[in-house]
């Protein structure tokens, strides 16, 4: 029996080969689509589970509130983990971690970019990064201790046993190795080469306040025990605050609570401030996930458009399997066979092109996939749940239509359509192109939107400005260097300062004049020079710039954007100029200049109170505003650096290039969802063509007939094409509301945002119209060209 079914699913691909052909390549591009996006979600969804108690392990963050506003932040104070430990029996232990800019070297290997992290000696024993030299319990316990991972001790000790190795921390302390891990997963929020023990910064820094509630500065995690109930330790922590630093806090202006964060969350739900790295969007997560969902049933709209239409062609062949005794279940098994057979075909073209596309993808999304990853269990069980899906939902409906005809009249009406599969079928191409449509106009918001952010005037100057990175020990010859590197030729303006846009700015509690001592508020602080203002082209509405060699200016003066003269109510900015400020860090002063309001930070967030202010101990970069070659000018700049610090290598980005970063997730989603949107088009026009040809196919007879009475080429096309406008216009009319409602939903992640206009969705409707008239117009015009004489004699 199974032979059989085989022998008639191997003659009917064979005799409708166009047709199967068709369903093999949408089927296939489908599949594809579905495995690749796939397999991004599920690394996605995978971030930090590699940790034996992922489940069990909490991020502390802090929930700042200020007299206006409340912000979310991840830094904590450092007493605050171990605080908890010591307190609370159910936390079983704490960690805190910071990362440092200083370099590590072992005899001439000395490397810049390596990331160091100094952690306390419980780092180990809640996260699994797993040890392969030294004792994770005591690697971390000792000052001045360090852990590599392989890659990073393969990078500076070659072939040799690194263990007990000792290494210079800035050329100027001893570090001993005391342990080797494993390289850090690339599904793990917290990455690093190197993590050093958190003593080692106690003795570095004899004034480090351990128990300072306000020096936030530190990422804290705990260890709760296994099914622990998050919400009960969230409902002691408010009074146990108010015990550890007064039941007064919240009348200082300036309080916080804490919020307890899963670690399994972090990478997909963190919108905190001072995260530890560019996390993913969960929103995203969703919208390719619907979307790869949607292209693959396109697929399968084209295979049960294309498999009822050539049904009326097997009525004949089913009805007389009935005469000679073959019942439905034989029938719906054969068709659901066929089924299976075209959508295994399709699934071996689908690895191919997935294997294919996997370095382009990761390239594209930034992530390392393998195509190892298919055999992986999890994986495996997306593709075969995938396989059954679709074989049964392409295969089942024409199976159960067909099985359904009577042996009488399939032998009778053999031939005939039927309203119900005509109805189905165009339900099925309004489903196709309203899908198509949605996923046109949300690819042309995305680009809108990009160039939008690309081109709003940010009130400062951010192209041809190259950053160079200013390293910890030279920052009291910073002046210096920066005179050096302005006498290049090219180098029109420079300015040094501790600004730049992936580092962020900090935040710093402080106390506005005409403000309540119980409104302390905390507002982002630049450390600039005099000359950062004109370097960078920001304009001065009321006071003055800075003034260099000013010692007033250098030690007591403040310059504030005009969205800090509001959050402060001083008035006009005429109004601010003589205010003072009690800076947080010890500094107290007058306000001498207001800046107009400029972009500071990503275009996702609004642009908030500013102050700036010169403080050469925050300086970290110096800016050079060039014109000219700029290959030759940074070269020269870089000659010129090795000179004045040959022991630091020589790093630098364009600010343009670190504004563009900023978007890289949106970059990324304009890039897939236009991708995906090519593709559910090709897929919507292959079905359209096989069903195209099926029409004309069964109207050759009437084609004839019109084209013997006079009826011309042209007017043959019109009537082919009419039904499909027809259907293409029902699918605008659909798609409009949704692809505004999604579109609109999508720009609320920005505070700065394009408008969605009509003609968007007027491109879309017209591309996806183009797009199928041409795909039906080939199939018309040979319709059209066909001999009557011929048509008629053949029919």
């Amino acid at each position: 029996m199974f032979r059989n079914y085989l022998k008639v699913a191997i003659r009917t691909f064979i005799k409708s080969r166009v047709f199967s052909i068709i369903n093999i390549a949408g089927l296939s591009i489908g599949i594809s689509t579905c495995i690749l996006i796939s397999l991004y979600v599920l690394d996605e969804l995978s971030f930090d589970r590699f940790h034996a108690n992922a489940d069990r392990i909490y991020r502390i963050t802090e929930m700042l509130h200020l007299p206006k506003e409340n912000r979310h932040q991840t830094l904590t104070s450092p007493p605050m983990a171990p605080a908890l430990e010591r307190n609370f029996p159910e936390v079983l232990k704490s960690v805190r971690f910071n990362f440092s800019s200083r370099t590590i070297s072992y005899r001439e290997n000395k490397f810049y970019d390596t990331k160091i992290l100094y952690a306390d000696s419980t780092f180990f024993q809640i996260f699994s990064f797993p040890m392969v030299e030294g004792n994770p319990d005591k690697a971390l316990v000792e000052p001045y201790s360090v852990v590599l991972t392989e890659q990073a001790a393969k990078k500076y000790f070659g072939s040799e046993d690194p263990l007990n190795k000792i290494m210079a921390l800035s050329d100027t302390l001893s570090l001993t190795v005391t342990g080797v891990i494993k390289d850090i997963p690339a599904n793990s929020h917290i990455q690093f080469d190197a993590v050093m023990s958190r003593s080692t910064i106690t003795h570095m820094y004899n004034n480090l306040v351990e128990d300072n509630w306000f020096n936030n500065g530190y990422m804290s995690y705990i260890l709760l025990p296994e099914n622990y109930d998050i919400k009960q330790l969230e409902a002691k922590i408010p009074a146990f605050l108010d015990k550890e630093m007064g039941n007064d806090r919240r009348d200082t202006g300036l309080w916080y609570d804490f919020i307890l964060q899963p670690l399994p969350s972090i990478h997909l739900h963190s919108t905190s401030l001072f995260d530890i790295s560019a996390n993913g969007n969960i929103r995203y997560v969703y919208t390719f996930t619907v979307i790869a969902i949607l292209v693959l049933l396109i697929a399968c709209a084209n295979y049960i458009n294309l498999t009822t239409a050539k049904s009326v062609n097997r009525t004949k062949e089913l009805g007389m399997r009935k005469v000679i005794g073959a019942k439905k279940k034989q029938i719906v098994v054969q068709l659901l066979g066929e089924s299976f057979l075209i959508t295994l075909l399709a699934f071996v073209v689908a690895v191919a092109i997935v294997s294919a596309a996997l370095p382009a993808f990761n390239l594209l999304t930034g992530k390392l996939l393998s195509i190892n990853v298919l055999v992986q269990p999890d994986v495996l069980a997306v593709i075969v749940g995938i396989f059954l899906m679709i074989s049964l939902l392409a295969g089942g409906y024409p199976a159960l239509v067909m099985s359904a005809v009577s042996p009488l009249k399939a032998m009778k009406d053999y031939g005939r359509r039927g309203n119900a599969s005509s109805i189905i079928r165009k339900g099925l191409v309004v489903f196709q192109f309203t899908m198509s449509i949605i996923l046109i106009s949300s690819t042309i918001l995305i680009f809108r939107q990009m160039d939008y952010m690309r081109t709003r005037n940010l009130g400062i100057r951010n192209d041809q400005v190259m950053q160079v990175d200013l390293p910890y020990h030279v920052q009291s010859k910073a002046g210096l260097i920066r005179e050096e590197l302005a006498k290049i030729p090219g180098v029109i303006s420079s300015t040094v300062s501790n600004f730049t846009y992936t580092g962020g700015t900090s935040n710093v509690a402080l106390l506005p004049e005409g403000a309540a001592e119980n409104e302390v508020t905390s507002e982002a602080s630049i450390a600039v020079d005099a000359d950062f203002i004109p370097a960078f082209g920001i304009k001065v509405v009321a006071g003055r710039n800075f003034i260099k060699g000013s010692v007033a200016d250098d030690t007591s003066a403040f310059i504030v954007n005009e969205h800090a003269v509001k959050a402060f109510q001083w008035g006009t900015p005429e109004q601010a100029i003589g205010k003072t400020l009690d800076w947080g860090l010890g500094k107290k002063g007058t306000v001498i200049g207001v800046v107009q309001d400029f972009n500071f930070k990503s275009l996702h967030r609004e642009i908030s109170p500013l102050i700036m202010h010169i403080l050469p101990d925050w300086y970290s970069s110096i800016s050079l505003h060039v014109s000219g070659d700029i290959p030759s000018i940074v070269k020269q700049v870089e000659s010129k650096w090795a000179s004045l610090d040959p022991e630091n290598r020589f790093q630098y980005t364009f600010m343009d290039q670190d504004f563009d970063k900023l978007y890289k997730a949106e970059e990324q989603t304009r890039t897939i969802v236009g991708l995906l949107a090519s593709l559910a088009i090709l897929i919507a026009c292959l079905g359209l063509f096989g069903l195209a040809a099926f029409i004309a196919e069964q109207r050759t007879k009437e084609i004839g007939i019109r084209k013997v009475l006079g009826s011309s080429a042209a007017g043959i096309i019109a009537l082919m094409s009419k039904d499909f406008l027809k259907l293409l216009a029902i699918s605008f009319v659909i798609a409009v509301p949704v692809a505004w409602y999604a579109g609109a939903e999508w720009l609320t992640g920005f505070a700065f945002r394009t408008e969605i206009t009509w003609w968007i969705f007027a491109i879309a409707g017209i591309s996806a119209a183009t797009v199928a008239l041409l795909t039906v117009s080939y199939q018309s015009i040979k319709a059209s060209l066909m001999n009557p004489v011929k048509a008629l004699r053949t029919e």
